[in-house]
């Protein structure tokens, strides 16, 4: 008989002070407040063996003590902040914070941190000079900067060692369980962007374009050790990273009127990521996280095709060079150099990286005499993806699993030109997935939503004791595009699946809305 029981609390207080004043064309808001917050988490479990009373599941009725355990963890953080805003005349805005936050995440030496952050923006169409430009309806340009503390690395005692009682042969026995760092401090996020808004053409066009910059300075990390440290990771502030990028939306109302309304809405943004700083390089999974270059980075066995004479997969063969890079080892010719032993090369950068080159999505909005049409599109281009699920299904031939469709290529007989290898199974030189045999580009376009309706007027309706009665039809996930059949890159910037799931099941609904 197995018992688990859990238990979370918890308590969050909040204390809020505002004073607003206005005099003249000023205003003047200021607030200062204290945060707590404290979270408990208890768990206790436990299994027992040989039943007494046949039937009867409940602890008293089983007399064995298999294992009895139980655990208690506990975070608190605690703030205080004071954030002010000021306006003049709703033209210019200035707005200013600060806020101190302790967390028991970390030792009492590094507890408590201090986050600014600051903004301004300029409502341009308020002023004189703009009364004439008569294609202008509004345009505002807004700037900021500010910083976050981050605690969060999915612990509550980062800041000193744990342990764990067990048994040894019968015998109870203690165990260290995490490494702690009293040196781990706050994690500090740094926002910056300016953006202009704006409504054109007599309120034709209303959009935003945006430029942010993220800078993470001592990130949080569980940085993996050698194994001879007993565990193989340990907390740690490992580095700084930035992330920037573009963001632009424009919205149309294309038609206007009293029976239609039609609009439409497009989106896209760009990202770039780069690591600034960065003691030692490390491998993290299929990426290398290394300074100067992009945590999205892919870091793989690079494949070279498959021998026609025998059916090997071949890799390019790779050193490391006396900075622990990896080198391409040339022949006398200048090319690069074979083999069909994945252990005698050394993993190198591929050129790819799961960043796309452009995210966005398109909206439509249709109103006409009561019925209404709306769907959604989004699009990635550009990135690419280690599709780890095609991967387990291009196996050398285990007994029991499936194969993908894509196995019929295999190399047969010598003389085949093809890229997958042969057939054999137990063969761990002929499938590694840790090899850019399994990047896919990873753009898609996906109709994500699509909704159709009908109000009823009010003619209608009205006779019949109702206020309002709509009739829609409606669907999710009717359709994706990608590289692969199954195949869901979207917003994985990961770039690797997070399992054998299903992609989003596609959904029709069918609605009737009744207002009385």
């Amino acid at each position: 008989f197995s018992d688990d029981r859990f238990r979370r609390q918890v308590e969050n207080f909040n204390q809020i002070i505002t004073y607003i004043k206005s005099f003249g064309n000023h205003n003047l808001d200021i607030t200062a407040g204290h945060e707590s917050f404290d979270r408990t988490f208890n768990s206790v479990n436990g299994l027992k063996t040989v039943q007494t009373a046949t039937g009867i599941f409940v602890n008293d009725n089983f007399s064995n003590i298999v294992r009895l355990e139980g655990n208690t963890t506990k975070k608190a953080i605690e703030g205080y902040f004071l954030r002010t805003n000021y306006n003049f005349d709703s033209r210019y805005y200035l707005g200013a914070s600060v806020r101190r936050d302790g967390s028991s995440v970390f030792s009492e030496d590094s507890r408590w941190g201090t986050f600014y952050s600051v903004s301004g923006a300029w409502r341009v169409d308020q002023e004189r000079f703009m009364e004439n430009v008569s294609w202008i309806d509004a345009l505002k340009f807004r700037a900021s900067y500010g910083e976050v503390g981050n605690d969060d690395l999915l612990d509550f005692f980062l800041s000193q060692a744990r342990f764990s009682i067990t048994s040894n042969a019968a015998s109870p026995a203690i165990i260290n369980t995490d490494i702690g760092n009293s040196a781990l401090q706050w994690e500090t996020i740094e926002n910056f962007d300016v953006a202009a808004e704006f409504t054109l053409f007599n309120n034709f066009l209303d959009g935003s374009v945006e430029y942010y910059k993220r800078n993470s300075s001592d990130l949080l990390y569980d940085l993996p050790i050698a194994l001879s440290n007993g565990l193989n990771t340990v907390p740690t502030n490992i580095g700084d990273m930035y992330n920037s990028g573009w963001e632009v939306a424009l919205t149309t109302h294309l038609i206007n009127r009293n029976d239609v309304r039609w609009d439409v809405t497009l989106q896209g943004s760009t990202f770039k990521n780069e690591i600034t700083s960065l003691p030692d390089p490390f491998i993290n999974g299929s990426k290398r996280w290394a300074e100067g270059r992009s945590r999205f980075d892919f870091f793989l066995l690079r494949t070279a095709g498959v021998d026609p004479d025998n059916g090997d997969q071949l890799f390019f063969v790779y050193e490391l060079d006396e900075d622990g890079e990896s080198v391409p080892v040339r022949d006398a010719n200048g090319d690069i150099e074979t083999t069909n032993d994945w252990q005698a090369t050394e993993r190198a950068y591929t050129g790819d990286t799961t960043i796309p080159d452009l995210l966005g999505s398109v909206a439509n909005s249709l109103n006409y005499k009561g019925f209404t049409l709306d769907f959604l599109i989004t699009f990635g281009i550009g990135g690419s993806f280690l599709d780890n699920g095609y991967s387990a299904m291009m196996h050398s031939g285990n007994f029991g699993r499936s194969y993908h469709p894509d196995i019929l290529k295999a190399w047969r007989q010598p003389g085949d030109i093809t890229d997958v290898p042969r057939l054999e199974a137990g063969n761990a030189n002929l499938v590694r997935t840790q090899s850019d045999r399994f990047l896919t580009d990873a753009s898609f376009w996906s109709l994500k939503n699509v909704n159709l309706g009908y109000n009823f007027s009010r003619n209608i309706i009205e006779p019949l004791g109702l206020s309002a009665l709509r009739i829609a039809i409606s669907g999710e996930n009717l359709y994706l595009k990608s590289k692969r059949d199954g195949l869901d890159p979207q917003y994985n910037l990961a770039g690797t699946p997070a399992g054998n799931d299903f992609n989003p099941a596609r959904t029709i609904s069918l609605g009737l809305n009744v207002s009385f």
